[in-house]
């Protein structure tokens, strides 16, 4: 028992890193489908005409975003990065800009670090939906700088989007420092004293305007596309090539350990 012991430690070592090695590997695969249903949206949206909002016989209030993945939206949801449009009035000096960095991208209008103009727009029913009304580059100071906000009826198309949640390396909000890095309603909304309760779950990236190059600069769906990486097919194969070195090694080193073992034992 004693001579198997080192096969034995390095098989309780050796089953737990390939189990993991293997999962990170098939979470790979999951993102690959994720990110190709969400090209797969955005792809559908350069093309679809925008669905009204609120739809008939729907509170704007009880909207909210489907994931690109789900098959069939449920009564009451839209799919997320969907084509549609509203309208309303853009509430005055309650702007929230969120920190934002645009990969560079060929063809891309803007890129770099600055933030996302976010704005709350009041419908006719009194419920208010925040939209960002595009990339404005940071000044000098890192600092956001003085935007104006179009007065009087509006009317936005752009695509549906889902409660942003906060990544791993995604900092904390500093509301007293004015610092927000994630685009949710309800957080923006308490930022400019405006009750969470009246604000839709979902926001709306509006459409760049043609030939319109000023900040704010809307969302353009194919500029979208091309910064999306989808390199998750390469990161499942090194994982999984990573499990499969490890396997080969333990069985050289298991091998070689049994045979000494055996040999000792003759």
């Amino acid at each position: 028992m004693t001579r198997l012991r080192p096969v034995f430690w390095l098989t309780a070592v050796v089953v737990p890193s390939l189990v993991l090695l293997v999962s990170l590997g098939f979470w790979q695969l999951s993102r690959k489908a994720e990110k190709e249903a969400q090209i797969a949206s955005l792809e559908r949206s350069l093309t679809t005409a925008p669905t009204t909002l609120p739809p008939a016989g729907t509170r704007l209030l009880d909207i909210k975003a489907a994931p690109v993945s789900k098959a069939a939206p449920a009564s009451g949801e839209i799919r997320e990065l969907s084509r549609v449009t509203l309208s309303g009035t853009f509430i005055q000096a309650r702007s929230v800009p969120v920190r934002a960095t645009l990969p560079s991208a060929p063809g891309a209008a803007s890129s770099g670090i600055g933030f996302f103009w976010m704005t709350p727009l009041q419908t006719e029913d009194g419920s208010i939906v925040f939209i960002n009304r595009g990339f404005v580059p940071s000044g000098s100071n890192f600092r956001a700088p003085a935007i104006e906000t179009p007065e009087g009826p509006q009317t936005i198309t752009g695509l549906m989007r889902a409660i942003e949640k906060p990544g791993p390396f995604t900092p904390a909000d500093n509301p007293a420092k004015g610092d927000y890095f994630t685009r949710d309603p309800a957080t923006m909304a308490r930022a400019v004293a405006i009750q969470p309760d009246k604000v839709a779950s979902f926001f709306v990236d509006a459409e760049r305007e043609p030939g319109n190059l000023r900040p704010p600069l809307g969302i353009n769906a194919k500029e979208m596309i091309s910064r999306i990486p989808n390199n998750h097919l390469q990161y499942a194969g090194t994982w999984f090539a990573f499990a499969g070195v490890l396997l080969i090694i333990a069985l050289i080193f298991g091998r070689q350990k049994l045979a000494a073992a055996n040999e000792s034992k003759a």
